[in-house]
Parts: structure tokens; C-alpha cells; sequence
């Protein structure tokens, strides 16, 4: 749940999966006993934002042989009875040995949530709510670490912040950028790196952790749990206990947004059995589907294209619904998707065991009921169940973290108190158990997946052309799939052992391709995107244009100057629709239409109205619509509504026994600043004012530490985001 973990392994090939001819897939089965190795042990439950959750373990990673764990237990043991070793809420063990490694001992103090390797692995990124990790600033709640030592790695520094007590949950990467779900209302703002507005989700670069100022997804209320790249780098799925994402109703627990610019493109679907309590705890989006793992004991496969419900599985038992648990993990380990849950009793397949026992499904509405203890394991391919896989393991809060490590193992994590030997004898656990492949295959590594391909028309023939694959072994050749829809059934048409294919002889129509490469042990890839192309004496658009970005509105009285960026379209944009609301929830209706960049919204009534644009060509295609910003106007002036921006440089000019002097750089407004208000971080109270860019707080007691912020104001009573802290002690 708290992570995310590209495993660089694959352990089965779905038999559902069409193979290349010659091709043999894969075998690599889990065993259900568990190998000895060390544990981790009490786990804190009094003053952290989890004390709900009792589990020592919440996210598993690997660096070379190293087995990361993190969690919120306080210490390691070889055996249960063993003395204990004081090494709190992150620990290393030997992924052979499952023996503890001393040497990494990095000192955080509170629980740790999300685990993610960089992908060179001279970086270990650490998510949680702990604070600035050995005193070194601008590492609460996500920081750095040297894999091998665990010392800070001060080159790389988040400065995430929050009011409150920050916190991670979530972490992935696409290579370039480091995704950050949890809670929290900025990032950056200092060392030369702009603070961005990030509401509980931000897009950090690797190299050096500056945000991208244009990913802002705001995300009401709770906190981000999951979070997921797709892989095409398009969208970023977020799943949590938010109650909406960019005002947008129907986002509850689960949105897509844009990664470029963190708009909702892409709102919740899925028809919850629940829906006075639709949380999720993880989200994966990998090969055309998103998984969607929550509660009321669901796992959902959701298609890409528009987030419809592929499959649904459940767990309890209809005489004890109870018996059953949450989902709160997903992790991809080859072609399985494993979701981790606090479920023992029974695992329906295909069905909604709440549902049927509250007489919405028939009874039996379901594939297929297998026994289940806290794991999972479904088709990475389609979504289907996996009923070859049991584990033998016991706990009470269940498993809350999984990882597929590179010898084959795999290995999970919650409050796991007994697992089996293979002489079927039971052993005591310690949060965590490692489960082994008996016949682990060597070449066990899929292909990258073709990019760059594209498909043009010939006369009656398809012609496909992609960027060539790479593999650890090397590229036996690539299939090509062709369906008559993008979310129709994909035959085999044929393979090619160069990066080029023609379909030839088709009939007017249009078709959609996608490929997979494959190696000589028959690891597949996984598939590319869909790709249309029309055969047809007529050239057929299909291709939708980008989505709107730089929208402005200005208000002039009772008109609106609407304003933005332009997009793009393959062939070229025709223009522009625009459509307006009376609330950011309401039925939005078409008001007109433009061919330049900007729209006049003229003779209005006095009051708010909301705003989007969707751009479209020639063939009719429509982008998707941008993220909507309202406006209020009144006839002969203008509410002005924008917050000045934020003060920096807040510093200490100088102090007595009872007043301090401080000065901060000037704020902007689009109209003007009118002043300051000077704030004691302690109460929230404000303490002084000032027209200036200096005031002074007086009434202080002697020998007293205080910590400062300051925001400006506006004559219309709009204040910006709060200052730096700054702390100072009376004389």
C-alpha cells in the first residue's frame, strides 16, 4: 500500500497469454513455507498517525542483496526469544541469509511507510512521518539515504512541509521523476528551488529532488496512500481517503490525473459496494489495467481506456463477513499482480461477497471460493485470479507490504507472527517471511517494451514501425497483435525479428495494433499501446487533440476574459469550446467557441460561475477537458479573489528580553499588498502587523522560545500561504 516497487523480475507467464511460436514460458511457483530469517519486533502504537494499524511491517525494498524493511517496529531479533537489538523503523537484512546487517543504521524517529530504490541504487528514498532525520533540515517525512550506511544523502533534499505533522505513504518513479503521495501542502522553497503548492502529491526529479511546478493536483481532505505512474507516462492514479481531487466530484478515494499538470482526467468509476465509505490503500497501473485495491474487502482490475471494471475479487465468508479484511498492498512481480489484505476465511473470484450477502448480487455470483491468508495473486494480463497460489502464514492485521526480490524470492510483510517449514513444523515470525521458488528459472527478465511505434496506411496494407526493444539476454523478436476496437480482442496477425511489419490485404475499416517483444526463454514484454490506422481511400482522424493548459479568467464588470495556452492536435487544432458552470459540481453547458486563445463571456449576472475548454479539429475529435477555476463578478467592479504571493527570507533582525525585530522579503498581489500579519506558529494568533517588510513582536517573556511566521494581506482581505519559521529565543 505504502509503495510502490517495480520488481526486475518475472516469475510465471499467465497461460492466458498468447506466446510466440517456440516460445516457452517461464515456470516459477511460490512455495507456501517460509524460510528462517531474523524479524523486526514491538511495534509503536501510541502517537503516530497509524496507531489504528498494528503491524510492524510497511514496505519491503531491495538494493543488490540488501532486503530494505521499514515499519513501525523498534527491534530486530534472530529468533523470537533472542535479545533484542534496538533499531527502530528501518532495518537491512541479507537477502540470501535473511540475516540482520548492522552496518546500515540510519536514526529516524518515527515510523516508516513507503520504501522506493532509485533506479542506479545509490539512493535509498525513505517515506514516513518522521522528522529531520541526524538534525539535518529539509528531510522530515521523505529523505535519502546511502544504501549501504544509511547516512543522509544531503545533496537530496525534499523540504516537504504541512502545518501539521507531515507524513509519506507512497512512493514511484518512471526513471526521471520520484511520485509522492501522503499528506502534506508543499514542496521545496529553499537552497535556489521554488516551493510549490503540493496537496498531498508531487512530482519530484531524481537527480536532485526539484518539483515540477506544473504537476499541482490538489487533493481534499485524508491523505494519499497510493500511488501510480502509468506505463506510458501519461497519467498518475492516486488512491486514498480523500474526499475529492481538484474539486471534481466523483473522485472520492481513486482519481487519474494528467502528469503533466495534475488536472483529474480521469475521475473514479468504479461502482462501489459502499459508497458511504469509498476508500482505496493502493493503486497499480501497469499493461493496460489499473489495480485498485481498498475496502469493504474489493480488489478491483479497472481497463485504462475508461477506468471500467474488468474483474472484482473479494474475501470473508457470508456466515462471517468479518473473516474477510482490506486490501491495503499491490505489488507486481512478473505477470501477477499480489494484493496484500488483513483477510483470512475465503477468496471469492469474479464476485462481491458484500454485495450477495446484502441480496444486491445473487448468491453465487462468483467463479470460484478459495481459501485465502492475507495474500493474493491475479493475472497481470487480464486481471483474472491466480488459485496456484497459497501462503501459510498467520498474524492478526494481516500483510501490508510485498516484494518480489531478485533471486525469486518473495517476501511479505505486516505483523506476521508464524509461517511453516517445509517439513511442515511451525516457526515463529517476526513481521516479516521469506518465500522461495524451488525451480527459479535463470533468465527470468522480460524485454523492455517496444516504444515509438507508429502504423500508417498503404493501399489495403497496415505498415507498423517501433524503436527496438533491449533484454538482459537479447530480443528474440516481437509479436503483433491486432483487435477490431481499442479495448476489443487482440489475435496474433505475426512476429517480426526487426523492428518493422506489414499487415497486408485488409479490408477498408479501422484496425488497432499493439506489440510485445519476447526473448528466447520466452519472456514476453509487456504489450505497447494500442495504435489505430484507417484503410480507406479517405484519410480518417482519429487522434484527439492535447488537453488545454494556462487557463485565466478576468472579470470586468459583468464580463470575463477567459484565457490559455493553445494545444496541439496531430493534423491542428480548429478551436476551441467553452463551457460554463454555476458550481464546480454542476451541469457545465457549451457557451461558445473560439479560434484564438482567448473568449469574452459577456452580459452576466452578478455571482460565480466555473470554467474548462476542450479544444477540437477538424474531424470533430474533442481533448480532454482542462481543470476547472471559477471567477465571481459584480456589476461595475471586481471581487478580487487571488491571495498575495508568499513572503521568504524571514530573518531575525535582532532581540531583548522581551521583543524580537524581524524582516522578510516584499510579497506581490495582482492588485496590491496592503501589509503583513506576523504569527506565532505555537498558537496561531497573530501577534504584530506591519505595512512594511519589518515588524516587531513585543509582550514576549524572557528566556522563551518562540517559532514565527508571517503572511501578507490584501485590501480585499485575501492572505498568502505562510512565511519560513523562524525560531528565536528572548535574552
Amino acid at each position: 500500500m505504502f509503495k510502490r516497487i517495480s520488481a526486475a523480475i518475472v516469475m510465471v507467464l499467465s497461460s492466458l497469454a498468447i506466446l510466440p511460436l517456440g516460445a516457452t514460458p517461464v515456470a516459477a511457483e511460490i512455495t507456501d513455507y517460509g524460510e528462517d530469517t531474523w524479524g523486526v519486533y514491538e511495534s509503536v502504537l501510541d502517537g503516530t498517525l497509524t496507531d489504528r494499524i498494528d503491524s510492524e511491517v510497511m514496505a519491503i525494498e531491495q538494493i543488490g542483496n540488501t532486503i530494505y524493511v521499514g515499519g513501525k517496529f523498534t527491534e530486530v531479533r534472530q529468533t523470537k526469544n533472542s535479545a533484542g537489538i534496538a533499531r527502530p523503523f528501518l532495518a537491512a537484512f541479507d537477502a540470501t541469509t535473511g540475516d540482520y546487517i548492522a552496518s546500515f543504521d540510519p536514526n529516524l524517529d518515527r515510523p516508516v511507510y513507503a520504501l522506493q530504490a532509485s533506479p542506479d541504487g545509490s539512493r535509498l528514498f525513505v517515506g514516513g512521518e518522521f522528522g529531520d532525520v541526524d538534525g539535518i533540515a529539509n528531510t522530515k517525512a521523505l529523505v535519502a539515504l546511502d544504501p549501504t550506511t544509511g547516512d543522509v544523502d544531503t545533496t537530496w533534499r525534499s523540504r516537504i512541509k504541512r502545518d501539521a505533522r507531515a507524513v509519506v505513504f507512497s512512493l514511484d518513479h518512471d526513471g526521471t521523476w520520484l511520485y509522492v503521495g501522503g499528506g502534506f501542502s508543499s514542496v521545496g522553497g529553499s537552497g535556489g528551488v521554488p516551493e510549490v503548492f503540493a496537496v498531498r502529491a508531487a512530482k519530484l526529479r531524481l537527480s536532485d529532488a526539484y518539483p515540477d511546478t506544473n504537476f499541482a493536483p490538489v487533493v481534499s481532505g485524508g491523505s494519499v496512500w497510493g500511488i501510480s505512474v502509468s506505463p506510458d507516462g501519461n497519467s498518475v492514479y492516486l488512491a486514498g481517503y480523500f474526499t475529492s481531487v481538484n474539486v471534481i466530484g466523483g473522485t472520492q478515494g481513486f482519481v487519474g490525473v494528467d502528469n503533466s499538470t495534475g488536472q483529474s482526467i480521469r475521475p473514479g468509476r468504479i461502482d462501489h459496494n459502499n459508497q458511504g465509505r469509498p476508500y482505496y490503500q493502493d493503486v497499480l497501473s501497469v499493461n493496460g489495467l489499473v489495480f485498485v485495491a481498498g475496502m469493504e474487502h474489493i480488489t478491483y482490475a479497472l481497463s485504462s481506456t475508461d477506468l471500467s471494471v474488468v474483474t472484482k475479487h473479494s474475501t470473508g465468508r457470508p456466515e462471517n463477513f468479518g473473516t474477510g479484511g482490506d486490501y491495503q498492498d499491490l505489488e507486481l512481480v512478473g505477470d501477477r499482480v499480489y494484493a496484500a489484505c488483513h483477510c483470512r476465511g475465503s477468496h471469492y473470484a469474479d464476485g462481491d461477497l458484500f454485495n450477495i450477502i446484502r441480496g444486491i448480487d445473487p448468491p453465487g455470483s462468483f467463479s470460484r471460493e478459495d481459501p485465502i491468508k492475507f495474500v493474493a495473486a491475479y493475472s497481470a494480463i487480464d486481471g483474472s485470479y491466480d488459485p496456484s497460489f497459497q501462503l501459510d502464514v498467520s498474524g492478526s492485521s494481516g500483510v501490508w507490504a510485498v516484494h518480489g526480490a531478485t533471486d525469486g524470492c518473495l517476501w511479505v510483510g505486516g505483523d506476521l507472527t508464524r509461517s511453516t517449514r517445509a517439513n511442515g513444523t511451525d516457526q515463529a515470525r517476526g513481521g516479516f517471511s521469506k518465500h522461495c521458488d524451488d525451480a527459479f528459472a535463470a533468465d527470468d527478465q522480460r524485454p523492455s517494451t517496444p516504444t515509438g511505434v507508429s502504423v500508417n496506411s498503404s493501399d489495403d496494407d497496415a505498415v507498423l514501425s517501433w524503436t527496438a526493444s533491449t533484454d538482459n539476454v537479447a530480443v528474440a523478436g516481437y509479436s503483433i497483435y491486432r483487435a477490431d476496437s481499442n479495448n476489443g480482442t487482440a489475435l496474433l496477425v505475426g512476429t517480426s525479428s526487426t523492428t518493422s511489419f506489414t499487415d497486408a490485404g485488409l479490408a477498408d475499416g479501422t484496425y488497432w495494433y499493439y506489440l510485445r517483444a519476447f526473448d528466447a526463454a520466452g519472456n514476453l514484454s509487456w504489450r505497447t499501446g494500442y495504435k489505430p490506422v484507417t484503410i480507406s481511400d479517405v484519410v480518417v482522424d482519429t487522434e484527439r487533440p492535447s488537453t488545454v493548459n494556462g487557463m485565466t479568467l478576468s472579470p470586468d464588470s459583468l464580463t470575463v476574459e477567459v484565457s490559455w495556452n493553445a494545444a496541439s492536435d496531430n493534423i491542428g487544432v480548429a478551436g476551441y469550446r467553452i463551457y460554463r458552470g454555476s458550481s464546480a459540481n454542476g451541469s457545465f453547458v457549451a457557451i461558445g467557441e473560439s479560434t484564438s486563445t482567448t473568449y469574452d463571456d459577456l452580459g452576466l449576472a452578478e455571482g460565480t460561475y466555473w470554467y474548462y475548454i476542450r479544444a477540437f479539429d477538424a474531424a470533430g475529435n474533442e481533448g480532454w477537458r482542462n481543470g476547472t477555476k471559477s471567477v465571481t463578478v459584480i456589476d461595475g467592479g471586481v471581487i478580487d479573489t487571488e491571495r498575495p504571493s508568499t513572503p521568504t527570507g524571514l530573518l531575525l533582525a535582532g532581540k531583548t528580553s522581551n521583543s524580537v525585530d524581524l524582516t522578510w522579503n516584499a510579497s506581490t498581489d495582482n492588485v496590491g499588498v496592503t501589509g503583513y500579519q506576523i504569527i506565532d506558529e505555537a498558537t496561531g494568533n497573530v501577534v504584530g502587523t506591519s505595512a512594511t517588510t519589518a515588524g516587531t513582536v513585543s509582550g514576549l517573556n524572557p528566556g522563551t522560545s518562540y517559532s514565527f511566521f508571517v503572511k501578507a494581506i490584501d485590501a480585499a482581505g485575501n492572505t498568502s500561504w505562510r512565511s519560513n519559521l523562524r525560531a528565536v529565543t528572548t535574552n
